[in-house]
C-alpha cells in the first residue's frame, strides 16, 4: 500500500479483530441450557410442573417461560437440580415450553424426571422418566 496511514489503520483493525477473536474462542459463555415443551395429557387443568435436572456442578438455574408468566410462581434453589412452577394453569391438551439455563460451568444433560401438580404440589397424572414424545419434546 502506498499510503503509510491506511496501511497502519489496517493493520491495528487487524490486530484487535485477531484479539478479540483469540479471547472469543478461549472464552466462551458457560451458560447451558435445556428447552422442552411439556403437553398436558392428563385429561384435565394442572396448576403446576415440577421438573428434575440432571445437572453436574452446582447448578444456579434460571427459568424462563412460553407462554411467558403462564406460572406465577417460579421457584429453584442454588445447587439443586429442580424447578418447581405453580400458581399458573395449562388446560387439558395445552403445552408450555420451559427452558432452563444453568449459569454455573456443569452442562444440563437432560431431565431426569417430571410430573404436573395440582398447583399444591399434587401429582396430576403420573411421574414421567425423561423427556419423551408425545408428552415432553425438544425442539
Amino acid at each position: 500500500m502506498k499510503n503509510p496511514k491506511t496501511t497502519s489503520v489496517l493493520v491495528g483493525l487487524g490486530l484487535v479483530l485477531g484479539l478479540a477473536y483469540g479471547y472469543a474462542q478461549g472464552n466462551p459463555r458457560r451458560t447451558h441450557s435445556s428447552t422442552n415443551t411439556f403437553i398436558n395429557n392428563t385429561g384435565q387443568a394442572v396448576g403446576g410442573l415440577h421438573i428434575q435436572y440432571d445437572i453436574s456442578g452446582s447448578p444456579f438455574l434460571g427459568v424462563y417461560q412460553n407462554p411467558a408468566n403462564t406460572f406465577a410462581d417460579v421457584q429453584t434453589t442454588v445447587g439443586s437440580d429442580q424447578v418447581n412452577l405453580s400458581s399458573g394453569t395449562v388446560a387439558a391438551g395445552s403445552s408450555i415450553q420451559i427452558r432452563v439455563s444453568n449459569f454455573d460451568e456443569g452442562p444440563i444433560r437432560n431431565i431426569r424426571t417430571w410430573w404436573w401438580t395440582d398447583g399444591s404440589g399434587n401429582l396430576v397424572g403420573q411421574t414421567h422418566r425423561g423427556c419423551r414424545n408425545p408428552d415432553c419434546t425438544s425442539p
